[in-house]
């Protein structure tokens, strides 16, 4: 019984301590140099440079962001995927811009986030962001056939700091003219 007790005891405090163990809570950042793009479908280039403040709930609030196509980027608060006012109005100040764009070819509607979170969750919240830059635009005459979204969740930072302000920078969508 005294083998038992002990064995018991034994599996507890091993099963105790492999259970509660505290995973470490800073997420793998993959980020670059700011001389670099992480590939050649990346729209812009990755820096440290915040140019724009933070809202409360963590949107950019900076104007200085521009595609490569010329289009203003789109932010977004923190886990949010709706377009705010200010947003859509930059969406309808690029509008005639945009359907240009689309009159030329394909639009890549790119959905980014910070580096917060699993890559899976980023995937598609990155998704669910150009998807709704994407129904904004359909709403506003331009044909889906004309637009495809992707999601680069994280892999796509334009700040590699980690800062709140960096990581505002960096959840946004982009809209870009594929050939």
């Amino acid at each position: 019984m005294y083998k038992s007790m002990i064995a018991g005891f034994g599996t507890v405090l091993i099963l105790s301590m492999s259970g509660c163990s505290q995973k470490d809570p800073t997420p793998v950042s993959m980020t670059h140099t700011p001389e670099t793009t992480f590939d050649d479908t990346a729209s812009t280039v990755a820096s440290n440079s915040v140019n724009g403040g933070v809202t409360e709930n963590g949107k950019y609030t900076g104007t200085d962001g521009i595609s490569k196509s010329g289009i203003k980027m789109i932010y977004f608060a923190t886990d949010v995927y709706t377009l705010d006012a200010d947003q859509i109005g930059r969406l309808r100040m690029d509008l005639p811009k945009i359907k240009t764009l689309a009159s030329r070819g394909k639009l890549r509607i790119e959905g980014n986030t910070d580096e917060v979170g699993s890559d899976e969750y980023n995937h598609a919240l990155g998704l669910k962001r150009a998807k709704s830059v994407m129904m904004f635009l359909k709403d506003n005459g331009i044909a889906s056939s004309k637009m495809e979204l992707v999601s680069y969740g994280e892999s796509n930072p334009v700040c590699t700091g980690s800062s709140p302000a960096c990581h505002a920078k960096n959840r946004r969508v982009e809209i870009n003219l594929i050939r």
